[in-house]
């Protein structure tokens, strides 16, 4: 998996990868950073087997070398010592000061901190069989105790770098298993009559009550009307979601015969809109627009339907 990006937050863009999986960070065709890489600590040789544990040069790095604290805001105030190496005038009697330096304590407030030792993650060069020099690190256990240490290993590489690639153990690509959902049913692209509509939209609401039928099918009907370019049927867990989809206009509109009060459009890709699960169309935020079920929902529509 290749990574080219400022840096990473969680694992959420490798959520595919499999628990307990050893994986291995890497960069390829490392000779284009060699101030890069001299700068960390290799040699200006870059001799295959070099190994070294990154200087310090930003925070990731740090954290890599250095013990580092994380802070409790959630928690009280407290008291702590602070140790300065103070220069300060001290009275020497009879009207006269000295000045003095030592250290000296001063009490402070803060939040406390959690002390985490350093994850120690070292680099190592190496040259394929093309003679191609590579940066890799040893394997690490992808796994959820070893999560805040890959996020902060990957950021190393982004950080420095601009990218990485994550590899598995034989350094070959761990490419994730392509999902097909079969969740929609796509009819025939074509004009549709109303009445071969309300017919599919009535066999599909069948189950629910008169209300939700009448509401589904009073909605698909004034969305119908501006002659979508296809429909979809949901199917199986999407029993009872309908898509119309206007592709000049980058618009999919999704109703439903549950009442959740609410008309979703999308402006993504149909492809990419059909992979996605349930909740995940369903999730605030994803969505374009969401157009609440009220007496201005006709003119909602009009506004996004008109051309």
């Amino acid at each position: 998996m290749f990574l080219k990006k400022k840096r990473i937050n969680k694992l959420s863009c490798l959520s595919w990868i499999e628990q307990g999986q050893k994986v291995i960070i890497a960069l390829g065709d490392a000779i284009r950073f060699k101030d890069k890489l001299v700068n960390l600590g290799f040699s200006g040789e870059l001799k295959d087997g070099e190994k070294i544990l990154p200087a310090i040069i930003n925070p990731t790095t740090a954290r890599n070398a250095e013990k580092f604290y994380v802070v409790d805001k959630t928690k009280p105030k407290e008291l702590y010592s602070q140790t300065l190496w103070w220069t300060r005038q001290e009275w020497a009697g009879r009207g006269e000061t000295r000045e003095v330096t030592d250290f000296v304590s001063i009490p402070r407030e803060r939040y406390p901190r959690t002390e985490y030792a350093p994850y120690s993650i070292e680099l190592i060069l190496k040259y394929d069989e093309e003679n191609r020099l590579l940066v890799i690190t040893e394997s690490i256990e992808f796994c959820l105790q070893n999560e805040k240490m890959l996020i902060n290993t990957i950021n190393i590489f982004l950080t420095v770098f601009g990218e990485c690639d994550v590899l598995a153990e034989d350094f070959t690509n761990i490419r994730p298993t392509q999902v097909i959902r079969l969740n929609w049913e796509v009819l025939p692209l074509g004009e549709y009559p109303w009445e071969k509509v309300q017919k599919d939209l009535e066999k599909i609401s069948e189950h629910k009550g008169k209300t939700a039928k009448r509401m589904l099918l009073d909605k698909c009907e004034y969305i119908n009307a501006y002659h979508p370019d296809f429909r979809a049927y949901g199917k199986s867990g999407f029993n009872g979601y309908v898509i119309f989809g206007f592709k000049r206009r980058k618009m999919y509109v999704l109703e439903s015969v549950y009442t959740n009060n609410a008309t979703y459009i999308f402006g993504d890709d149909w492809e990419h809109l059909s992979q996605l699960s349930k909740a995940e169309i369903l999730r605030d935020g994803l969505q374009d627009v969401r157009l609440i079920h009220n007496d201005n929902w006709k003119h909602d529509i009009d506004e996004m339907l008109e051309v």
